[in-house]
């Protein structure tokens, strides 16, 4: 199939969180659609000659960076016993914090999941559905009061490149 002469455009795209093996998911809603992803890969190593960038450049491949992001949502509950919720999901509270099993497994130290992000192709003539999965992230944020209140969630993925299928 060529090249998708479709723009995508954030109404295309659905955040969705999973705990270990996928057991429990939570599809984030009434989000602003501002998802941002930062994949830094590999540290570029420059290496001067006295000082100067040689040519060819001397380069290697340093230290892996993890995969950051962030998105925003609109606060509508905070937490409960019986389901999940995205603030759950940053205070590890609640539903959350009571069955969601970590993606690190029951005993890892660190609280991560994984973030999948599903930009529609198949209602626009693509072949299928394009999806970026963000394994072991750990989340933090922050809440706000306005007009609406409002969620801020960051994450750090421990990955180096995000799985991509199209």
């Amino acid at each position: 199939m060529p090249y998708s002469s479709i723009v995508k455009t954030k109404r295309d795209g659905t955040l969705q969180f999973e705990d270990n093996a996928a057991a429990h998911t939570l599809a984030v809603a009434f989000e602003a659609g501002d998802f941002s992803l930062n994949i830094p890969e590999e540290a570029v190593n420059l290496f001067l000659d006295r000082g100067s960038i040689g040519s060819p450049p001397a380069i290697r491949y340093g230290d892996d960076q993890p995969i950051t992001g962030s998105f925003t949502a609109y606060l509508r509950d905070l937490s409960d016993a019986t389901y999940a919720t995205l603030e759950e999901i940053l205070l590890q509270s609640g539903y959350v914090g009571s069955t969601w099993v970590s993606t690190m497994g029951a005993t890892g130290e660190v609280f991560t999941l994984t973030l999948r992000w599903t930009i529609e192709g198949t209602n626009h003539g693509d072949a299928t559905d394009h999806v970026i999965t963000l394994p072991y992230c750990h989340v933090s944020g922050s809440l706000s009061e306005g007009d609406p209140d409002m969620i801020s969630i960051n994450f750090t993925c421990y990955a180096v490149r995000p799985t991509v299928v199209s």
